[in-house]
């Protein structure tokens, strides 16, 4: 910490000090609250301080996409400053998806301010300040915040940083949410209140050692092992400790119905992609493993063999944020997941140095799977057409092992993480939560993190749309950070038609193909949509054109400008 730096305003300590706890990027939505903080960000680099860098953004849901991508990419939490309430409005689903996704953001919004005398420095002083005074600001967002808190005097500041850093970050991680209003800002802070050490992070949790040997001992009386995660992967040591234990101890390894990051080889394999072969599993599994895993299967679909022990390891294994979770489960057990199948496999390495003939039973699980699930086939569609498979195939051909794919397919993401083949730790980002429009949001963010690699988001249309593309593509051209995003266009809200169908197969929307209220008539053209917004725009309804329009594309974003590929998919 700078010790000769004395801030004129608590507004200058705020953005000093989140400096100092590492803030690398802090998107604004500036409003009547946030002038002294924009007045500082001038201030303070013309006086030699480094303060986070400022992203000015066009809306506030894409800005929160963004740091929740970057958090994602790289454990480390940046800040989005929003308007009073009408901004924190505005964050809407994404602070859904931060808080279910467990992503490490600051949020600070402002507050109305409390003076309105003439020697207030900072008090009201425009009639739209009376309107913004709700008495429950921080009710909009309680529910999906791990820390709720307003700042109010300017010798809190430090704590209120320190903790807010902290918490967001410690396991498992989470959004905060933190208020301040204008004449706060405007204060002379305390000197004496700039301490920025001593909130430490707590190491994730692990298992004791006699679960271990618990949870071992069931591996390895077990026959039939089925591992479920959707979650693990996210880190390199995740993805290396469900390979690493898959191999050792001959465990098949399934995502269940949750999308998350590749947590071992698409093409291992141990690694069941279908829905098919992977409820096959589960019902002849007699040892279930749910690691990191919000919804392991759909309980009037499938269940787990009646003679099956189902153990259950999560940072939270009761779900106490979702009332009715009320999943099966023998043996719960508090833990991070990496940290955990890390252990498990190391105990494992142990007993099969110790016991040639278990070993040779868990290799002969390996040698029966055999070469794993191949890759779907092309869809062959009359006319040409194209097939969301077809788009998926393609992109294997032009995508690198180290390229980050952004998914937000909907209907199609299960196709995604069958056949879009990933190799690498991190090469899959997601939401992995209910709220729709993350995808261009997160693409900016996942660019920040890992500016030297390409980056490709596939989504709905319905979800591109969601994604607020003309705030999102501006604030791409504005970065400097270009992606491609690859749109699955079958004209509408596929993801709501469906449970139509399924409810109702004989009914009058499944007879006619259409449910109300998801078809698009007069839908943008999003490529010309793009090129309004400095990006590179083109529409391909041909499965021979594909590739060809992929590869000029992702010519066109390593050149530094935004592409969108707009692909007619031919979906009922």
């Amino acid at each position: 910490m700078d010790d000769n730096f004395q801030p004129a305003t608590v507004a200058e300590h705020l953005l000093f000090l989140l400096g100092e706890h590492g803030v690398e990027h802090l998107f604004l939505n500036p409003g009547t609250d946030s002038a002294p903080l924009q007045e500082a960000m001038k201030t303070l680099p013309a006086a030699g301080i480094t303060i986070p860098r400022v992203h000015a953004s066009t809306f506030e849901a894409v800005s929160l996409a963004a740091a929740h991508a970057f958090y994602q990419a790289t454990g480390r939490p940046q800040c989005v400053v929003v308007h009073v309430d009408a901004g924190t409005q505005n964050l809407g689903a994404m602070m859904h998806d931060a808080f279910r996704d467990r992503a490490g953001v600051i949020i600070l919004a402002g507050k109305t301010p409390y003076g309105e005398d003439s020697e207030s420095r900072g008090g009201r002083s425009g009639y739209i300040q009376w309107l913004q005074d709700m008495p429950d600001q921080p009710g909009i967002v309680r529910s999906y915040a791990k820390l709720v808190l307003e700042i109010t005097r300017p010798e809190m500041l430090d704590r209120a940083l320190g903790r807010a850093v902290q918490i967001a970050t410690s396991y498992p991680a989470g959004p905060v949410y933190l208020t301040v209003s204008r004449d706060v800002l405007m204060d002379r802070p305390e000197r004496r209140a700039s301490r920025t050490s001593g909130y430490a992070i707590p190491a994730p949790p692990a298992l004791g050692a006699d679960r271990v040997a618990e949870v071992v001992a069931l591996i390895a009386a077990a026959s039939r092992p089925l591992l479920i995660t959707s979650r693990t992967g996210r880190t390199e040591s995740g993805f290396e400790a469900v390979t690493r234990l898959a191999e050792l101890a001959g465990l098949t390894v399934t995502r269940g119905v949750d999308t998350g990051p590749v947590s071992i080889p698409t093409l291992h394999p141990m690694h069941l992609r279908s829905p098919a072969a992977a409820t096959a599993a589960l019902r002849e599994a007699d040892l279930v493993l749910i690691v990191e895993c919000d919804v392991p299967f759909i309980p009037r679909s499938v269940q787990p063999n009646s003679a099956a022990t189902v153990v259950h390891i999560d940072g939270d294994p009761l779900k106490v944020t979702m009332p009715l979770w009320a999943f099966p489960v023998d043996i719960a057990l508090q833990a991070d997941g990496p940290t955990a199948l890390g252990q498990l496999g190391d105990a494992i390495a142990e007993l099969r140095a110790t016991s040639p003939e278990t070993a040779r039973r868990f290799d002969d699980r390996v040698e029966s799977a055999g070469a794993g699930e191949p890759l779907g086939a092309p869809q062959l569609l009359e006319d040409d057409g194209i097939g969301a498979v077809d788009v998926l195939l393609a992109l294997n051909e032009v995508l690198r092992s180290d390229d980050i794919v952004v998914e937000e397919a909907v209907t199609n993401s299960g196709l995604v993480y069958q056949d879009v083949v990933r190799t690498k730790a991190g090469t899959i980002a997601g939401a992995f939560a209910p709220g729709l429009g993350w995808a261009l949001g997160g693409a900016i963010g996942v660019k920040l993190a890992h500016p030297e690699r390409r980056v490709v988001a596939i989504c709905g249309d319905g979800s591109f749309l969601f994604s607020v593309p003309s705030s999102a593509l501006m604030m791409a051209a504005e970065m400097r950070t270009p992606f491609l995003t690859v749109i699955l266009n079958n004209d509408g809200y596929r993801a709501s038609r469906l449970p139509v169908y399924e409810l109702f197969p004989e009914g009058a929307s499944a007879a006619s193909g259409d449910a109300v209220g998801t078809s698009f008539s007069s839908a943008p053209n999003f490529a010309a949509l793009a090129l309004a917004c400095h990006a590179h725009g083109e529409r391909v309804e041909q499965r021979s054109q594909l590739t060809s329009a992929l590869r000029r594309c992702l010519e066109v974003v390593e050149s530094g400008t935004a592409a969108v590929l707009d692909v007619g998919v031919r979906q009922r």
